[in-house]
């Protein structure tokens, strides 16, 4: 089932809502948001590619027992899909990227599990909601591998693709608003550590 599943993990922002690297945050215990992200990914592919920026240095060290594989994003201010591109040009082949956001702490791995068991199916691309709402993780087929890396930052975002291909498309309901969670505030990160505490 996971499989030729990348995972593209993205940490390369540069948290000016949060005033400070969110990525390098501690939560739940001594693990760092990046950290717990992505010990809950790794399960779930066949190899996971972790993007990073400003912070990347850092990031590396702390994930340096994982096994994983670095990407640098040098032109983070063009927009998150930068981050993206830069994933996928340091993915090894597989059938399918899994886009995955680096301050989504809470995301459950029954979640991940849900969109990567939808990927084997016809459908290009998968996306999770939740009350009608889309979230993340998405599965993108490497079939628009081409078209990813062919947008421009600057002008669109990965939804650019998504909306492109309809069609192609199929979401997957899940009962888990925690798809819709991710990190950007002072006060979105007092929230992360008050659930990392009730789970610890």
């Amino acid at each position: 089932m996971r499989d030729g599943v990348i995972g593209i993990l993205l940490a390369a922002g540069r948290s000016r809502r949060m005033g400070q690297p969110k990525q390098l945050l501690p939560l739940a215990g001594l693990q760092t948001v990046v950290e717990v992200v992505a010990h809950q990914i790794r399960p779930h592919v066949s190899s996971l590619v972790v993007v990073v920026g400003h912070v990347g240095g850092q990031v590396a060290a702390m994930l340096s027992a994982l096994d994983i594989t670095l990407a640098i994003n040098e032109n983070v201010d063009r927009g998150m899909l930068s981050s993206v591109q830069a994933g996928i040009l340091a993915a090894n082949h597989g059938r399918g990227y899994l886009i995955c956001l680096g301050d989504q702490p809470s995301l459950r791995g029954a979640a991940i599990d849900a969109v990567v068991r939808a990927s084997v199916g016809a459908a290009g691309i998968v996306i999770p909601t939740f009350d009608g709402q889309r979230g993340h993780p998405v599965f993108i087929h490497r079939r628009y591998r081409s078209e990813i890396l062919g947008l421009d930052p600057q002008r669109v975002g990965l939804n650019a693709v998504t909306r492109a291909h309809a069609q192609d498309t199929i979401e997957v309901a899940l009962d888990d608003e925690l798809i819709l969670d991710d990190m950007d505030t002072p006060s979105d990160y007092a929230r992360e550590i008050e659930r990392a505490g009730a789970h610890g």
